[in-house]
């Protein structure tokens, strides 16, 4: 996991939707969901269910929450 992956993660956490996100990080929301999708590839879970109405947060992404956040 990249630090650009964590604070994407992060604020993606904060907004709970990847559109809100990726307008706070001004990228485009099509990177910010590349990137995350790299980042469940490489951890071999998916972080978030994702919907038409934002983003949650699936158990093994709280997990990760739990850890990279003090």
């Amino acid at each position: 996991m990249t630090l650009t992956q964590m604070s994407y993660l992060m604020e993606i956490y904060k907004c709970g939707s990847m559109n809100k996100a990726a307008q706070n990080l001004f990228i485009s929301q099509s990177a910010l969901s590349s990137t995350i999708r790299e980042l469940e590839n490489e951890l071999g879970v998916v972080i978030f269910h994702r919907s038409n109405r934002g983003t949650a947060l699936t158990d093994e992404g709280r997990e990760l929450i739990a850890q990279v956040t003090p």
